[in-house]
């Protein structure tokens, strides 16, 4: 990456976000790793979430995780694996408190940009998303705040998905020698297993 240039491909942001997440994953979203919750591509008929919300975390999880060489979060079933894990596996308290944020981000967003989030351009969307974040990372409240979760909750989903685990990370059953003080540049890929 250029010092000149502050702008991050994917994948650095991918990486970036790994080790901000490192070790701080949220309870409830192991609870529905182990509970067998993927995510899966196809159509998807919104159970919790209203449609203006259905359409804002689909629109913020392509924010998070966009097309390249590999397909969008919507596009391996990100969202509905979102409203699954909230809807089954968080408390009534949890879910409530998740649904508050995403209302918040949503109205936060319609102020900020004159249009709804889903409306706006992608750059709009990048940027508000950006300020969102930066903010969550200097709250002291310690709570974690809706941003972060949404994060965290997308990036579980894109890489619990078929495509995630197979196009994104590497995966090699019966990996050979095991070399600990590799750079991730000289690997390629994180792996899976």
């Amino acid at each position: 990456m250029d010092s000149k240039n502050n702008n991050i491909d994917r994948k650095e942001a991918i990486k970036r976000t790994g080790l901000l997440l490192g070790g701080v994953i949220f309870a409830p979203n192991i609870l529905g790793v182990l509970k067998g919750c993927t995510a899966t591509p196809g159509d998807w008929t919104p159970v919790l979430f209203s449609r203006t919300q259905a359409s804002t975390v689909t629109a913020l999880a392509d924010v998070i995780l966009p097309a390249d060489d590999t397909p969008a979060a919507s596009e391996v079933g990100v969202p509905q694996f979102i409203e699954t894990m909230v809807n089954e596996t968080y408390s009534d308290e949890q879910r409530e408190a998740f649904l508050a944020g995403l209302d918040k981000f949503t109205e936060d967003s319609r102020a900020e940009l004159q249009v709804d989030y889903t409306e706006g351009t992608d750059e709009q969307k990048y940027e508000f998303t950006y300020f969102q974040n930066r903010i969550a990372l200097e709250d002291p409240t310690g709570e974690t705040p809706f941003i972060l979760t949404f994060k965290e909750l997308t990036m579980l989903g894109y890489f619990t998905s078929e495509v995630g685990a197979t196009q994104v990370l590497r995966y090699e059953a019966n990996p050979g020698i095991y070399d600990g003080c590799m750079p991730l540049e000289d690997v390629g890929r994180t792996w899976a297993t």
